[in-house]
C-alpha cells in the first residue's frame, strides 16, 4: 500500500484587500516531518466568500461547489476579499474555480454515511494525525464524528470502475488537517495528504471528473482554507495527488 504523506504549507496569506503571494512560497512552522509540494501548474483557482459575495483568486469563470457547478460573471476587476475577484452567479457554496478552458463533471449529492462508518474514520484521522496534547480531554461519550480530539468534517463514498467502493475523509485534530482515502468500511487508510493551519471543521468536495481529465478532482474546504487533490483510481488501487493549497487570513 503507497502511502503518501506531505504536509504542504503553501500560504497564499491574504487580509482586507491585499493580493495574495503565489501559491509556491513556503512559510510556518509545522509539527511533524515536511514534504512540501509545489503548485500544479495547471491553472486552478480558488473561491472564498465573504457572507453572500463568492470572491474568486485565480482561475476561470467556472465554479464549482459541494451542490453542482455554475459559470460565474466577475463583477470588477478591482480586488477585494482575499485579493480576489467578486463574482455573480457563482455556485452555491462554490470551492473552486477550473482553469480557463477546462469543463468536466459536476459533484453529485453523496449517499449518507452510517455513524459507525464516520466513527471508524475518527479512528483512523487519529492514527494519521499528529497527537493530542496533553491538555485535551478524553471524553468517552463523544460522537462518532468526535474522538481523541479528532474532528471529522465528512465522509463522501466513491465508487469506482471495476473494484470496491472508496471513502474520502476530511477532519483535523488542532490545526493540523488530513484528506484520507479509506477502504469501503473506513479499517485501512489507503492514501493521505496532511496540512497544517486549518482553522475550522473540514469538508470534503464530492469527487467528481471536473475538468474532463479522465480523474476525479476532490477538496478539503473551510471558509479559510481550501486542498485540491487528484484522485487516481485503478482496480487495485486509490491514489491521490495535491494539486493546490490556498488559505484566506494571515499566515500564523
Amino acid at each position: 500500500m503507497r502511502m503518501f504523506m506531505p504536509i504542504p504549507i503553501l500560504w497564499l496569506g491574504c487580509a482586507g484587500t491585499s493580493t495574495p503571494e503565489s501559491s509556491s512560497a513556503v512559510d510556518g512552522a509545522v509539527v511533524a516531518p515536511v514534504s512540501v509540494f509545489k503548485s500544479s501548474g495547471e491553472g486552478w483557482g480558488v473561491v472564498f466568500w465573504d457572507e453572500a459575495v463568492a470572491w474568486k483568486v485565480g482561475g476561470g469563470v467556472e465554479t464549482v461547489g459541494p451542490r453542482g457547478r455554475s459559470t460565474a460573471v466577475i463583477r470588477a476587476q478591482e480586488t477585494g476579499h482575499c485579493g480576489g475577484l467578486a463574482l455573480d452567479n457563482a455556485a452555491p457554496h462554490a470551492v473552486v474555480a477550473l482553469p480557463e478552458g477546462k469543463s468536466g463533471e459536476a459533484p453529485q449529492k453523496p449517499a449518507v454515511i452510517p455513524a459507525a462508518t464516520v466513527e471508524a474514520a475518527a479512528w483512523r484521522l487519529d492514527e494519521v494525525l499528529p497527537g493530542r496534547d496533553r491538555f485535551t480531554p478524553i471524553d468517552p461519550d463523544a460522537a462518532p464524528a468526535l474522538q481523541r480530539g479528532v474532528e471529522v468534517g465528512s465522509v463522501v463514498k466513491v465508487r469506482r470502475y471495476g473494484g470496491p467502493p472508496v471513502l474520502v475523509v476530511a477532519g483535523r485534530r488542532g490545526r493540523a488537517g488530513a484528506l484520507l482515502v479509506l477502504d469501503r468500511t473506513a479499517s485501512e487508510v489507503q492514501d493521505q495528504i496532511l496540512v497544517e493551519g486549518v482553522t475550522a471543521t473540514p469538508r470534503v468536495l464530492p469527487p467528481a471528473d471536473l475538468d474532463g481529465d479522465g480523474n476525479a478532482e476532490t477538496a478539503l474546504f473551510t471558509g479559510s482554507e481550501t486542498l485540491l487533490a487528484r484522485l487516481m483510481f485503478t482496480p487495485a488501487t486509490a491514489d491521490m495527488h495535491p494539486l493546490e493549497w490556498w488559505t484566506c487570513g494571515a499566515s500564523p
